[in-house]
């Protein structure tokens, strides 16, 4: 049997976004949102809808952890191996 790969589990696997991620953002289940990308479940307007702000939010999360990976890394350039300041050993 050929699995039919929807556009939602070719992003989600070309971006390395986790069901459970997806889960979270979208109040479903990891298995609802599986069955769907499968086709076992039938595609409603609802579920593109619910779906598609569970992306937008995940865009949303990576790029706000991006910038401040940005900021943190713009404040420490060119002293990535230096003792931080105020860290104890570990």
């Amino acid at each position: 049997m050929l699995e039919r790969k929807t556009n939602l589990r070719a992003l989600r696997l070309r971006h390395d976004i986790p069901l459970s991620e997806l889960s979270a953002a979208s109040g479903l289940s990891n298995q609802y949102i599986s069955r769907a990308e499968l086709g076992e479940i039938s595609p409603t307007p609802r579920l593109e809808d619910k779906l598609g702000a569970a992306v937008d939010a995940v865009i949303l999360r990576r790029r706000e952890r991006l910038s401040a990976l940005e900021r943190s890394f713009a404040v420490r350039k060119g002293r990535l191996l230096q003792r931080e300041e105020g860290a104890a050993d570990e």
